[in-house]
């Protein structure tokens, strides 16, 4: 596999009487793993990197993660995804695998993409929990970046998430961004605004009720743009948000989050990087 990426990271953790630990740390080429970053909760919490700030055409990136039965772990990415120019045409690409066992518990906080001018990337997000187990994942998406200020000059992003709960499809979604044959500013897409995420919750004990609550909270924040929160089929929830910032995007984000940890999981307050408010 290492011949065939230009970054690898490959991160495992299991319970240990009462505390969950770090078992395997592999990176290869590009990708780079921090140094154990310390949590109120004592919740192992580790970055993800790669080392040039970006992908370059044609780059190809795997990451791995793994948790064992009652482990409770926080990933996330060190920095927004930021894709280069793709001006030959080539494709940048991202696969995250990820396996959650019984009961186990995993945050993995996914930055959002920031495609350059003439960028061409597709992300496959596959993630499967086990019975008993949990998961809060996000990703994002902007309007990327250009010399000229002018938004959505990428060529196209694809961002694929697959999520099966014991053994059952429970969320599939394909986010197809073609900025060359569509317009942004239409019903449907990003409809004015620069910058999407989303939050999806998994968690059998899920119930209706903690939608109510949740925007009962949310209603209470300042937000320019909109979102929404629905309940999948069985097992959980997702936020989506449509901002004019990553910053705004981010704030109501985090509400969502924290109120999920603090209200309903009884976990502290988490806080990953001073841009977070």
């Amino acid at each position: 596999m290492n011949g065939s990426y230009d970054g690898v990271s490959d991160i495992a953790f299991e319970k240990r009487g009462d505390r969950t630990v770090l078992t395997n740390r592999f990176r290869s080429g590009n990708s780079r793993i921090s140094a154990l970053i310390p949590t109120e909760d004592d919740i192992p919490l580790y970055f993800l990197a790669a080392t040039g700030g970006g992908f370059i055409e044609g780059e190809k990136y795997y990451n791995a993660a793994t948790l064992e039965r009652e482990a409770h772990a926080v990933l996330t990415t060190q920095t927004p995804n930021y894709i280069y120019k793709c001006p030959h045409g080539m494709t940048t690409s991202q696969l995250n695998e990820v396996m959650v066992k019984e009961n186990a518990f995993l945050e993995y906080y996914i930055d959002e993409v920031i495609p350059y001018e003439d960028a061409i990337y597709y992300q496959k997000t596959f993630v499967d929990v086990k019975k008993g187990g949990s998961l809060i994942l996000t990703d994002g998406l902007t309007a990327g970046w250009s010399k000229s200020d002018t938004p959505f000059l990428y060529n196209r992003v694809d961002l694929k998430t697959r999520i099966l709960y014991d053994n059952e499809l429970v969320f599939n979604d394909y986010l197809i961004v073609n900025p060359e044959e569509e317009d942004m500013g239409e019903l449907g897409l990003f409809e004015g605004y620069t910058n999407f995420n989303s939050v999806v919750i998994i968690d059998e004990n899920f119930c209706t009720e903690w939608i109510k609550r949740s925007k009962e909270a949310l209603n209470t924040k300042e937000f320019t743009g909109i979102y929404g929160i629905t309940a999948l089929e069985k097992y959980g929830f997702v936020l989506r948000v449509l901002g004019k910032s990553s910053h705004n995007n981010l704030g109501i984000m985090w509400d969502f989050i924290n109120f999920y940890r603090e209200e309903i999981r009884g976990l502290k307050h988490l806080e990953l990087r001073k841009n977070q408010r």
